[in-house]
Order: structure tokens, then sequence, then C-alpha cells
């Protein structure tokens, strides 16, 4: 018989990963194949991964269970222990319920590199493997006996009750007569229950109870979980005109207008530029007369502004490798806060830096931003996470609550045995995208005065274009290569386990709205697994003119155009924004 689903997974496969020492035919098998059978697949997906490859060339046991419908990822196999591992840390990632079989010693030390993982259930034959390993990032111990479950829960002397017992048996299944339930059911007698059955139920039991205890508490860090945010890029372009989107799409003289339309759809927390080139055009002399009116309009139209203070742009007469460089914005950065603290008490946001990851690749390697170097890339990189420190400390200077949101891009770079490249290649360029926020949190180049505390709220844009094959081009949802959203999320927070925010996404055209319903149903997901993210903000809400060419990007909810006294909005956006925003509001009582 089928298994009742879990509630909670939508339409999404609950994904459950077994990880094995090796395949050899034994009695844990048994138990994934009771399952493979028993439970709906259309609810669940059973994956299986050994850490070592056995010679059974004559019958080997990843052949039976692939008939069943699960996948074997044989990668390890050929693997290094420390390659294991860290190929563990990062495969479990994709799954909401990891299962140890035969103590396997790689599991531990692949946690133990993640500051968030998913529940680990070990299953224990025997006394010696239930009594083997730590038991700390145990979420449940099964033993296939009471004597077993006893031996774990002697290793877990605060939480006995989180060791179990689910009798291993034989597969009664495979042993009964295929014909049996056919002659039952043409009588008009109901299939025999086996003991598979009752087993499989136990199991899912399991599984249903440490789900229960995933997901994240009701976000609370921003006014509102929806936002929106507007395009303020201030950089100049190759051919020398500074471009000023703010100015270019008139949201600098319609700041209120705007921020009350938005509010009036439930986005009360907002990304918003302050233009540096317009506040301080000579070293050490501030002009306001630029920020001050958007500041005010903010505080009358009741929203709450993260305040991006260098959106790839800055003065003409301060050259940006420069120590003076550093100086200068820290001074610009207290100088601001100054300033907003005049138009309110409220605890400020500030994103010191944008995008230091794209920014040193765009402009310290391939010529595409200013200041259009290349081969200087990490050398940018470590400049701008050095100007942003300076700037938390001058911001801290004002008001110690200050709150910093850092925005990256949040990529997937995945292996392809076509392009000749090297899985290791490929890997280590995928994790060189948390590069900046390493630097800031003073876990790589500490001498540059990183420190945790700064690494505050992790902001991650996501795009459509965010995920390629190392080597080849960009791939999109409907690869099979493909990451879901929540797997990267939950990666990210694995990593730092801080608050995480999407503080990018937007897409062109007419895939705006299904775009939004996609990333929206990936951060329920990330939830559910335990991922505190505490906002999405759609990017950018304004249509804008293109950075290099001025081209209309059709992009966001508001249009360049009046309807009245508001903005025209894109009516198949705005839907879905409605739909996003009442489902937020039913689930947490807040929108």
């Amino acid at each position: 018989m089928k298994m009742h689903p879990v509630p909670h997974q939508g339409d999404r496969p609950l994904r459950i990963l077994f990880v094995f020492a090796w395949l050899a035919g034994g009695v844990e098998e048994t138990e994934i194949r009771r399952l493979a059978r028993s439970l709906d697949r259309a609810r669940y997906r059973i994956d299986a991964l050994p850490c070592l490859r056995l010679d059974l060339t004559s019958d080997p046991s990843h052949v039976g269970l692939q008939t069943l419908g699960i996948n074997v990822d044989q990668t390890a196999c050929d693997l290094s222990f420390e390659d294991t591992i860290l190929y563990l840390a990062r495969k479990i990632t994709g799954y909401e319920i990891v299962v140890s079989c035969q103590n396997v010693a790689d599991i531990y030390p692949a946690l133990e590199r993640l500051q968030h993982h998913p529940p680990l259930i070990e299953y224990g034959l025997d006394v010696a493997k239930a009594e083997a390993g730590p038991k700390h990032l145990t979420t449940r111990y099964v033993g296939a006996n009471d004597s077993v479950r006893a031996a774990a829960a002697a290793r877990m002397p605060d939480r006995p009750e989180h060791a179990r017992t689910i009798p291993a048996s034989q597969d009664a299944q495979s042993l009964r007569p295929a014909w049996w339930d056919a002659v039952r059911t043409g009588l008009g007698f109901a299939p025999v229950a086996s003991q598979i059955d009752a087993t499989a139920l136990q199991w899912q039991a399991l599984f249903e109870e440490v789900l229960a205890e995933t997901p994240a508490p009701a976000p609370g860090l921003f006014r509102s979980f929806m936002q929106g945010g507007f395009e303020c890029s201030t950089h100049r372009l190759h051919t020398g005109r500074r471009l000023d989107v703010i100015a270019a799409t008139g949201h600098d003289v319609h700041a209120e207008s705007d921020y009350r339309q938005l509010s009036r759809l439930g986005l009360r927390t907002l990304r918003d530029g302050v233009r540096w080139h317009l506040i301080e055009q000579q070293a050490g002399a501030y002009d306001f007369a630029s920020f001050r009116p958007m500041a005010d309009a903010a505080q009358r139209a009741g929203v709450q502004v993260i305040w991006d203070l260098l959106h790839y742009g800055w003065p003409d007469d301060v050259d940006i490798w420069t120590p003076a460089f550093v100086d200068r914005f820290a001074a610009f950065a207290r100088a601001t806060a100054l300033n907003w603290r005049e138009t309110t008490d409220a605890v400020p946001f500030w994103c010191p830096v944008n995008e230091i990851s794209f920014f040193s690749w765009g402009g310290g390697d391939v010529r595409y931003l200013n200041p259009f170097a290349s081969g200087r890339g990490f050398e940018l990189k470590v400049q701008l996470a050095r100007a942003s420190i300076a700037a938390m400390h001058a911001l801290r200077d004002v008001d110690v609550r200050a709150r910093f949101v850092h925005c990256e891009p949040l990529i997937a770079i995945h292996h392809s045995p076509d392009t000749g490249l090297t899985r290791r290649d490929a890997d280590g360029w995928h994790e060189a995208q948390f590069q900046a926020f390493d630097l800031l949190a003073g876990r790589l180049w500490p001498q540059i005065g990183g420190q945790p505390s700064f690494l505050d709220v992790v902001g991650v844009n996501y795009y459509s274009n965010n995920q390629w094959l190392h080597g080849g081009s960009p791939i999109d949802l409907d690869h099979p290569a493909y990451r879901p959203l929540s797997d990267l999320l939950f990666e990210t927070y694995a990593r730092y386990r801080r608050p995480v925010f999407v503080s990018e996404t937007g897409i062109e055209d007419h895939r705006r709205a299904p775009w939004l319903r996609y990333v929206a149903g990936e951060v329920g997901h990330a939830r559910q697994r335990g991922v505190p993210v505490e906002g999405l903000c759609l990017y950018p809400i304004l249509n804008h003119p293109g950075w290099d060419d001025d081209r209309a990007c059709q992009n966001g909810l508001l249009t360049h155009d009046f309807e009245g006294a508001q903005r025209g909005e894109d009516p198949m956006l705005a839907k879905a924004l409605a739909e996003v925003v009442g489902g937020l509001h039913a689930k947490t009582g807040s929108s």
C-alpha cells in the first residue's frame, strides 16, 4: 500500500539521501528497497550514495536499486576521503533528510563543515555501530532492534528518546508470490498488508516527525517581507558618460509617490541609492540636496529603506585603487549616516558596497565596468572589501544599532564531463562566489580588518542566468543540472548561519510573473528547511533605461509613465505579487 504524503512539501518530492559506506546487498539496502516500493514516488524521491566501491561486478547492487527508481550517485567512489567530505558537504544541501547507514566515516566531517544541515538519521544493525562515532549532529538514531536502540540512547544521554527501534525484517514483499495479491483482488479481497508496509509506515512517521522540527521562525527583520528595489547605478560607461538611473527614471522627483504606491501593494521595505558622485563633488564637501528629499519622502510615506552607498559609481576626483579611496568612502558614509539620523531615529539599514563580486569581475577582470581593468579582479575585490569595512566602522560610530546588508550574486557552477574540465575546477569557481562575504567576515585576508559581526544580513542577488556549466553556457530551469534556488539558499545559510535576504531578483518581459512565483516558492521551500530568509526584493521594481544602449528594459512592476497620480503597473506581475503577499500574510500573519 502507498503511504500518505508529507503535507508541507507541496508539489515537490521530499528528497531523502541514503549514504552508505558501500553497497553490497546488505540489510540496510533492504530498507531502502522497502521504502522505494511503498512510498508514493510522486511525493518521495530516494537517492543513494556509496562512499566506496567493492569488487562486486558480478552482481552490482546499484543496478538493483536503480531498477526501483533509486538514483545511485557513485561519484564519491572515485574520490579521496578528503574530497568525498567536500563532495558530501555540498551534496547534502540538496536533500530534506539524510540517512546514514553502516556508520559511514565520511558523514560527520561533511556535516561539521556546515553550520546548518538537513536532519541526519543514523541507521544501525548492531550494537558496535551504535556505540561508534559521535552523536551530537544526529537528529534521530534508528536501531534494527531494542539492543541497538539502547546502545545509541546511551550515547545520547541528554535526549535518549531520539533513539528509536524500527525492526529489520525480511523483504516480505519479494518473498510472497506475486500472484497472491492478484488472486485476492480477483475474489474481492484487499491485498494482504505485509511487514514491509508496517515498517515503511514507521519510517514515514519518523520522516514527518523530524521535518516538523525544521521550519525557520516567522520573519521579522524588515518592515515587510516582500520588497522592491530601485535601480540606482551611477558608474561611468566606456564612452565616459555617467549613468544616473534614479534621475533617468524620474524616481528622485517622484520618490514619495513611488514609495506610497509600493506601500499600498504591501512593499513597505525598499532598496534605494545614495548617489555619492552628487553629494561629494569636492573632497570633504557634502551637499545632500539629492538625498535629503528622498529620505524625507520615505519618512512621510512610512517605508523602510535599505540605502546603497556605493552602487558602481564614485566621484571623479578619487582613484579607486588608492588608500585615499577607502578613507574618502568611510568619511562619506559617516556624513550620510549623520544626515539620515536627522530624519528618523529608526534603526538604519545600509548596503555599503553593492555586489563586490560582480563589481570586481566586471571592473577588474573583463573591462565591462569602471575602472575597466583586466587581471586585477581580486585586487579590486579586496579594495572594495576594505572600503566596505571602513564604512561599517564609520556607520557604527554614528549609530551602534546600524544593520548591514551585503548583496552579492548567488550562482551555481556545474561540472560537465563534456567540457574536458575537472570537477575540482568547477567546484573551485563555485566556491569563489563566497570570497566577498569571507573577506568581510574576516575568514579570508583577516589583515584587512574583516570580522564576523560585519557579515550581518547576507543578501543574495539571483537571476535566470546565474547558473551555468563550467566552460559552457548558462542553463535555465529546464536543464537537468539546474539546482533549485532553495538549495542554493540552504548552502549559503549553511556556510554562514546569518539571516538571508533575496536582495535582487527579476526578469524581463513575459517571464516576470512566472519568475516571481518560482522564486517565492523556492523561498518557501528554503524556509521550511530552516533557512531564515527574511525578505524577497523585486529588483528593479521600476522599468529603466538599459546601461549600455538606453533601451527600455521592461523588467519592473512599475512603468516609467504615470497613469493618473501613480505609475502604471505590469498587470501580470501585479497579480503574481498580490498572490505572493496574500500567501505570506496567510502563513505568517504579516506581509
